[in-house]
């Protein structure tokens, strides 16, 4: 039995005092699973999109990770180091993106639907 997104929604935001960034990951399956295997350390996005196509996570192209990195950015969660760059942007995961990384793992989807059943 699938669960409705709005019910979704209201429990996750009542049950762990989400914040908008958390919900905003959780709607996006692609951003979820890139947004869950960010280093910790710098990187870049032709190397982490290698690495997730080859654990079979995901299948990203090069425009659909630049778009997700974007919207991380956008949002605050990472922070572009070389902006300047054209080709080789690296990234860095901020504070904000690593609480919203914590809050994300605290999750467990399972729990949820288990109690819409």
């Amino acid at each position: 039995m699938s669960i409705s997104p709005l019910y979704a929604f209201v429990y996750l935001k009542s049950m762990y005092k989400l914040d908008k960034n958390i919900i905003w990951l959780l709607r996006g399956s692609q951003r979820k699973v890139v947004f869950l295997n960010l280093p910790k350390d710098p990187f870049m996005s032709n190397k982490l999109r290698k690495e997730l196509n080859e654990k079979k996570e995901t299948s990203l192209s090069l425009r659909e990770m630049s778009r997700h990195l974007r919207d991380f950015e956008k949002r605050g969660l990472i922070n572009c180091i070389n902006k300047e760059d054209p080709y080789n942007k690296i990234y860095s995961i901020t504070k904000k993106g690593l609480k919203a990384l914590q809050g994300l793992k605290k999750i467990d989807l399972t729990e949820l639907s288990k109690k819409a059943n």
